[in-house]
């Protein structure tokens, strides 16, 4: 088991909170077989395998480490219960929908007993499809007609970057595949909800304007998405028995490197003692056509910071880890 600590001395009540996993795998209910979940496919295929490898009883992790997460699942939760336990016809009414249209939703009904002009809302629906030798499965978070939508909740950068979109998509797809007779529309609806949104950066247009705002998105094809998880199932399978060296390493993508930086330094001598560098450039041929034109200098490659290895189920075993952070957890 994993050992729990509490560094940061949480108190007691939210300590607690932190502590419910009301996440629900599927497997009590799903067919028999290898169970593999939507949000499992789409990790790297080496942090998959290699997770499979860690001992369980000598991993800890800290309360504070799950604040981000339990607040995620918090704002589900509470978004489950406001359609399943909530007022939310009253909530309607308020923003003057025509009680013609309030009386057509149903809440989680059974398909079979849909009339042609009912709105079903699903929340919290699990599917499962048989694949090749496994099941995959996934739960979808709202459905409304026949289209998806899925609440992240995120920092501003995820809108601003748009580095999360092409994950957004696989998973809607994904989901898509699994219950097809539930999703329907080629369009999903990512609701966000900001962690660290400030009013006064809205006068950047690119910015986004409210706390809670949206985006829709194409979803791939059913083809598509079934090719997409062929090729991934057959990439783990390729992978699985070789040994770290040989295994296939995580991308940039998967590691959330940033980009290289080019600092320009007009003393060499300054650049070794690690000082501080006249300008900065996001591209080499930038960096070198200043150095050209000053004459003299040098220019020094600073490889891109890596975030994604210490929130890596696999830290502790993964070789290409150590590329770029210690045991302890620290940048190398």
């Amino acid at each position: 088991m994993v050992k729990i600590t509490n560094n940061h001395k949480i108190d007691l009540p939210l300590a607690v909170w932190l502590l419910q996993d009301g996440y629900n795998s599927g497997a009590a209910e799903a067919p028999p077989g290898e169970l593999i979940s939507v949000t499992t496919l789409m990790k790297p295929t080496r942090s998959l395998i290699l997770k499979r490898k860690v001992d369980q009883t000598q991993e800890e992790f800290d309360l504070s480490d799950m604040i981000a997460s339990r607040v995620g699942h918090g704002l589900h939760d509470s978004i489950e219960r406001a359609w399943t336990q909530g007022d939310w016809r009253g909530a309607m009414r308020k923003l003057n929908y025509p009680e013609k249209i309030i009386n057509k939703i149903k809440i989680n009904p059974d398909p079979k007993t849909l009339k042609d002009d009912d709105i079903p809302i699903y929340l919290e629906i699990r599917g499962f499809k048989e694949f090749r030798d496994i099941i995959v499965t996934g739960q979808l978070d709202f459905l409304i007609g026949q289209a998806y939508r899925d609440f992240k909740t995120t920092s501003t950068f995820a809108w601003t970057s748009g580095n999360k979109d092409d994950d957004y998509i696989l998973q809607g797809s994904m989901y898509r595949w699994i219950m097809p007779d539930l999703i329907k529309d080629d369009i999903m609806r990512i609701q966000f909800i900001f962690t660290d949104w400030q009013k006064f950066r809205t006068v950047d247009p690119k910015y986004p304007q409210i706390r809670t705002p949206h985006r829709e998105f194409a979803l791939l094809s059913l083809e598509d998405t079934e090719t997409w998880i062929n090729d991934k199932v057959d990439h783990i399978i390729a992978n699985a028995g070789l040994d770290q060296d040989k295994m296939v390493e995580c991308t940039p993508k998967e590691l959330w490197q940033s980009e290289d930086e080019f600092k320009y330094y007009s003393n060499p001598e300054t650049a070794k003692k690690g000082g501080r560098c006249q300008k900065n450039f996001a591209k080499e041929a930038d960096a070198q056509l200043w150095l050209k034109e000053k004459g003299k200098g040098i220019v020094v490659r600073v490889p891109g910071a890596v975030k994604a290895c210490p929130y890596c189920p696999a830290f502790s075993v993964c070789q290409q880890r150590t590329n770029y952070f210690n045991d302890d957890g620290l940048p190398v």
